[in-house]
Formats: structure tokens, C-alpha cells, sequence
């Protein structure tokens, strides 16, 4: 594939590092803790770190206190306890199916968080799914929502891989989902999350997205997404 330079417009001289493989890597590990079977949550973790490597600092953020909890993470999902806890809290948390406020911690989708019009919001979301190719991912005990924050994840990693293969129509189309949809409520979440999260990868997850959003929320404002530089975790 050939490699293209990054443009990054910015009033520092920092190098735009978000490469699009990382990115949709980095998309799809987080929409796997969310929604991946309990064994392959270990494998979601570590491509959430590796992915989210290079990503940028931001002084708000305490990186050793994140990269400690990805360690941690990785160490908790390691054994079958760890991942079977880690199951079971998620569960709690979001719910399986429809979520009870009187039952669940806090909900994964977006139309708690940014508009009351829920029928609204879930034909936009179908359309936009649906205009581009993607179907919502199977999951093992529910089927989640469309404006489940795993799916709209997973949503983003499919534009990303699209543009890493040369199909630029869908940079466009992370840009604006991007803006409409996960940017905003995709900060909250985490923010909601790191309060209850008690599982050592539940709470890398708040951390990850938080640091994630933030940094894609840079990319996306300085730099066309189709010219950030396609390289692969493995180049």
C-alpha cells in the first residue's frame, strides 16, 4: 500500500501519528470489550494498547496512570476468573437486551446521553448503517442497538477499514458520524464509566476511550482522514 504523508494543521509542530490501520484497530478492540464473548476479551485489550499507542498526550490525562491500567487490564483477563467477573459486570452494567435503569449501572446507548427523540436517532443510525454496507454484529446472549455504543464503535473501525483499502468515499463518512454521534457522548460514557467500573479492564476501557475520543477528535479537526498515513500495526 502505498504511504501518504499526514497533513496536520496545527500551531504546534507535532506529527499527526494516528495511523488508519491503528485507528481502526484501536475502534474495534474497544467495541469488543463491549461486545466480544468473555474469551476473546483478552485479545480486545491488548489491541486496544497497542493500538492506542501512539496516540497523542493531552495534559489532562495521567498516561502512566493509563498505561499502568492497561497492564492491569491485560493481567485481570489473563485467567478465566478474570474474564468470567469481567462478563458478569459488564452484564450488570449495560444490561443484555433493553436497559433497566432499575437493574443496570448506566446505559451503553447514545440516546440517553444526547437527545430525547429515540425513534429519530435509530432511523438515522439504521440509513446511515445501511447507506454503508454494515450490519450491526452478532453477539452471543443479545442483540444490541443501534446506538449501542460497542456497535457505533464497530461502526467506525468498518469506515476505517474501508479507507485503508483505498475506498476514500468513507473518510467523509467517519468524519460526520464521528462528529455527530461519538465525539460528544463518547467522552460522557467514559467519564460515567471510570465512577463505576470496578474491574480492573472495565476501568482501562473508561480510560482508553476517554484518551481516544480526545485524540480523534485532533485528527479529525486538523487532518483529512483519507490522508493519514496507512500503515499497519505490523509495517
Amino acid at each position: 500500500m502505498q504511504r501518504m504523508n499526514c497533513v496536520a494543521i496545527e500551531q504546534t509542530n507535532a506529527e499527526c501519528v494516528c495511523h488508519v490501520g491503528d485507528r481502526s484497530s484501536a475502534y474495534g478492540g474497544l467495541s469488543a470489550m463491549l461486545l466480544a464473548r468473555p474469551e476473546l476479551l483478552r485479545d480486545a485489550a491488548t489491541r486496544v494498547v497497542l493500538a492506542t499507542s501512539g496516540c497523542r498526550s493531552f495534559d489532562y490525562l495521567d498516561e502512566e496512570q493509563i498505561r499502568e491500567a492497561g497492564i492491569h487490564a491485560i493481567e485481570a483477563l489473563a485467567e478465566r476468573d478474570g474474564t468470567e467477573s469481567y462478563a458478569e459486570e459488564r452484564a450488570w452494567l449495560f444490561g443484555e437486551g433493553e436497559f433497566d435503569p432499575f437493574l443496570n449501572g448506566m446505559s451503553p446507548a447514545e440516546s440517553t446521553y444526547l437527545t430525547s427523540d429515540c425513534e429519530g436517532l435509530r432511523e438515522t443510525l439504521e440509513a446511515t448503517y445501511s447507506m454503508a454496507g454494515y450490519r450491526l454484529p452478532t453477539c452471543e446472549h443479545f442483540e444490541p442497538c443501534h446506538g449501542h455504543m460497542g456497535v457505533e464503535l464497530d461502526f467506525m473501525r468498518h469506515c476505517l477499514e474501508q479507507v485503508a483499502w483505498g475506498e476514500d468515499g468513507y473518510a467523509a463518512l467517519a468524519r460526520s458520524f464521528f462528529d455527530d454521534h461519538l465525539r460528544d457522548w463518547g467522552v460522557l460514557f467514559a467519564v460515567v464509566l471510570r465512577d463505576k467500573a470496578q474491574h480492573p479492564a472495565l476501568l482501562y476501557f473508561s480510560y482508553a476511550l476517554d484518551k481516544f475520543i480526545a485524540c480523534e477528535s485532533v485528527v479529525f479537526r486538523h487532518s483529512m482522514p483519507g490522508l493519514c498515513t496507512q500503515r499497519s500495526l505490523t509495517e
